[in-house]
This record gives structure tokens, sequence and C-alpha cells, in this order.
């Protein structure tokens, strides 16, 4: 791809998704995929209970990724992984949760059960040993690579520096492209894509759905950034897509449908707010985040 440059060990081709560990242990590539998602929803979940900062439950998302290619989903199950994620990159990104509160914020989003749960209990004892073990493999898969780049930066950036019409139109394209960046997440596009070009997909997402011109929003700046990558910018703008239009085939990129929209918004460098939805005459329809987790304590893959 010629947005990637150098090397990079942790951007990989598309056709590398069905040659994961886990697609070598007969696991399908939908149900990784899924699986992978679910993950994600696990993380975000424990993280808005604990409150942390958008960008750390970012980076436990992407050494999530990260870890599944290197580790099959036969041997480490996504709830034990996501948990071992973010109470990582709570210590990587500077917002250090007692370890306590973690393993506790685990053990209730897992059981769906905001109960208290003794030190010395079984469960306690389980997520305590999973996520210290797991904490160890978690880092040799990531060759202890911490530092990370994330879409927010260039996203935040251009807007600072090149949107040019008026400030409320601005906050608006800019809530919704935040809001794509941040149910991006539940993708493998972090695995794809240098961080710019999902920045840049997500506002070209955005601009469809306001049908907003974003020649006129940026100027030359815009055409500068798409024209030279316009092919792998569609692509990941497609992957964004595919998140709310997975049922529907041979969808117009044109016009997204109001059933298309991101269900999700994070306060820009704050805690994330999921309760209410971008203003559109049509309810959102994507699932909420603490959709999906299991209702019986189980870690294991459903």
């Amino acid at each position: 791809m010629s947005s990637l440059g150098v090397d990079n060990q942790w951007l990989f081709k598309k056709e590398d998704l069905y040659r994961t560990p886990s697609a070598q242990n007969n696991i399908g590539f939908r149900e990784e995929k899924e699986s992978r998602s679910k993950g994600v929803l696990f993380i975000i979940t424990v993280g808005m209970h604990l409150k942390l900062p958008q960008l750390t439950m970012a980076t436990a998302a992407l050494f999530f990724h990260r870890f599944y290619m290197r580790h099959s989903l036969t041997r480490f199950k996504f709830y034990d992984v996501g948990a071992t994620c973010l109470y990582l990159a709570s210590k990587t990104e500077e917002s250090t949760r007692k370890f306590k509160d973690v393993i506790v914020a685990c053990a209730q989003k897992a059981a769906k059960k905001d109960v208290p749960f003794d030190d010395n209990s079984k469960e306690y004892r389980i997520w305590k040993d999973t996520i210290v073990h797991t904490e160890e493999v978690l880092l040799e898969a990531l060759c202890f690579e911490l530092t990370v780049e994330h879409p927010y930066h260039y996203l935040l950036t251009l807007f600072e520096n090149h949107f040019t019409k008026d400030q409320h139109l601005g906050r608006k394209l800019k809530q919704v492209a935040w809001a794509f960046l941040n149910d991006s997440l539940r993708t493998t596009l972090c695995l794809i894509y240098p961080p710019k070009i999902v920045a840049v997909a997500a506002i070209h997402v955005a601009g469809k759905y306001l049908e907003e011109n974003l020649n006129e929003c940026f100027g030359d700046v815009w055409r500068e950034l798409y024209e030279p990558e316009i092919q792998e910018i569609q692509d990941a703008a497609n992957e964004i897509l595919d998140q709310y239009t997975m049922a529907s085939r041979g969808r117009s990129y044109d016009k997204i449908l109001p059933g298309s929209k991101p269900g999700s918004e994070y306060q820009e460098n704050s805690t994330p707010a999921y309760a209410g939805y971008l203003n559109s005459p049509a309810k959102l329809t994507t699932p909420a985040y603490n959709a999906d987790t299991p209702t019986n304590g189980d870690r294991s893959l459903p």
C-alpha cells in the first residue's frame, strides 16, 4: 500500500486477516470479526465504568487487535485479553486505576451484576490471576511497543488548522467524524491503514452523512489529502460503513441511509458519553456498547 511508507510490523494486508492464528485454528473470518468486536465492546463497557479517558480505551482496543495477530482465540479468550489490554493501557496512558478496581469492574461487567466482589472470592482470584498471567503474554506479543498513534490527533489538527466554514458546522462535522472513529475501534481498521488514512476516511463518511462538500470546508488541503490516497480512503470508509450496513448489499456510497449512522459519541479529551444520538429524524439503530456481554460470568467463546 502506498500510504504505509516504511515497513511497519503492525500494518497488514487484508488477506492477512484470513490467515490469523485463530483462522489457523479453524475459526472463521466472520466469527473472529464478531469476537474482536465483542472484546472491544467489553473494553469500552469496563472503561466507561472506571471513567477512563477515551484515549486509554482506544489504546486498549489497539493492543487487543494486535494481540490476535499473534495469538489465537482458541487459546486466549477475548474477555480475558480485553481486560488485560485495558489494564495495560491505563498504565501506558497514565490513567492508572487500582488493580482491585479493574478486577471488580471486569468481573461485574462480565457477569452483568454490579454487586460487591470479595477479595477472597473465587471469581476475584480467577480474574486477578488471569490478568497477571495474560499481561506477560500481551507484552511479548506487542514486542513491548506501547507507544501508539491514533486517528484522533489527525482529525483534530485538520479541523483546528484548516476548516474554513462557520464554527457550528465545524463542530457538528467534527462530532460526527469523531463518532465514526469511536465505532471503528470495533473493526480491524487499525491493522490495515495508518491513523491518518482512518481519520480522513472518518471525515469523508461524516461529510457524506451531513451532505457537506468537504472541498468547500477544507479547501485545497482536502484535495491534497484525499486525491493521492483516494482508493485507500474509500476502502477504509467502506470498512467503517460495514459496521452499520452488513446486511445490505450493493449500498449506494453517495448516500448513507438513516440506519447506517453511528451509535456512539465521545466527548473530546474526556470521558465518553453514549446516551445521545446524532441530530437526525431517524433514531440510530446501532448496537449498544453493553450488548453481547455474558449473563453468567462465563468468559469463554459463545
